[in-house]
């Protein structure tokens, strides 16, 4: 039986263009689920409507077989076994961290273990106006947190942080999820940090979804060149060149490996991108590019191209 489930769902801002439309999802108790899709397409909508925080114009939410909106006629919105952690999210100033976390009823212990999970131990006797962008954000997670959850509903939570506060909240997140068997659903404006992380990823444009799919099936399968492009460098085919398919085939760099057999192909261009190469080949078909350990190719080499498919479909 499905955890989550969404039925004939529309929602619309203005009357020419619906913000989200669903005729049917179902997600599973503790999964973790990306939700990924271009600036507009309806990510933050979707996460709003399933935690109760806005109300469809039509259709239903079901979490455990259950209706999510009678629970909505509170003074404080959203459902209550749902948090909510927006990406504008603020904390109440003048106040010490501890204090603001231990508003919340928990035992002792509960708290220290989720403090520790969170890393923000070390915070706790701060000031909240002292705290970094990083700092303020692991702070707000260990409030919804402390409020123990089913689901976690997550809006680009990794937004505005440099990369050591982007690394520790990466960190904290994966370590929730292993620890707890808390539901979670993430949004990230970089849909390359769901693939490490989630079970499965939607894909959203125009307010519909285009694509659900485990992280290899949706990066090495997607179903269209706007799913491709949101996770990095692809390129289109002609199956009809490289294998017995007809359709043309989008193929990433690293699925076309260069050798010395057959020197079908002249390398035109090498583009350092640190830890690997991606080399521009002209061959007789087509310009193709293929990713390589640096040094190993320059302008001008008769390399070999071979294609290699994996099918990830479950």
């Amino acid at each position: 039986m499905s955890f989550l489930k969404l039925q004939n769902i529309e929602k619309s801002y203005a009357a020419d263009r619906p913000a989200f439309s669903c005729s049917s999802l179902e997600l599973a108790k503790g999964t973790k689920i990306g939700i990924a899709g271009e600036t507009g397409s309806g990510k933050s909508t979707l996460l709003r409507i399933i935690g109760g925080l806005e109300k469809p114009d039509k259709g239903k939410v079901h979490m455990d077989g259950t209706s999510v909106y009678p629970k909505l006629d509170r003074l404080i919105p959203g459902h209550p076994e749902m948090a909510y952690l927006s990406q504008s999210f603020e904390l109440p100033k003048f106040i010490k961290v501890i204090e603001f976390l231990q508003s919340n009823a928990i035992e002792e212990e509960r708290f220290d273990q989720i403090a520790s999970l969170c890393r923000v131990k070390q915070l706790l006797d701060k000031d909240t106006r002292a705290l970094s962008g990083g700092e303020r954000q692991r702070v707000a997670l260990a409030k919804v947190i402390l409020k123990e959850p089913v689901v976690l509903l997550l809006d680009e939570p990794y937004s505005n942080l440099d990369p050591h506060h982007k690394r520790i909240i990466k960190e904290v997140i994966r370590d929730i999820s292993k620890e707890t068997d808390v539901t979670i659903l993430m949004v990230s404006h970089d849909p390359s940090d769901l693939l490490p992380w989630a079970d499965e990823i939607l894909i959203l444009k125009d307010g519909e979804i285009v694509q659900i799919g485990t992280p290899k099936e949706v990066y090495y399968q997607p179903v269209n060149e706007y799913t491709a492009g949101l996770f990095g460098d692809y390129q289109k085919l002609d199956g009809s060149k490289w294998s017995s398919l007809k359709q043309d085939l989008i193929v990433r760099p690293e699925q076309l490996t260069l050798n010395n057999h057959g020197k079908t192909g002249e390398v035109k261009a090498v583009y350092f991108h640190g830890n690997h190469e991606l080399i521009e080949v002209k061959t007789a078909h087509e310009t193709i590019q293929a990713r390589s350990a640096p040094g190993t190719y320059q302008k001008g080499d008769k390399v070999g191209v071979s294609l290699k498919l994996t099918d990830y479909s479950k």
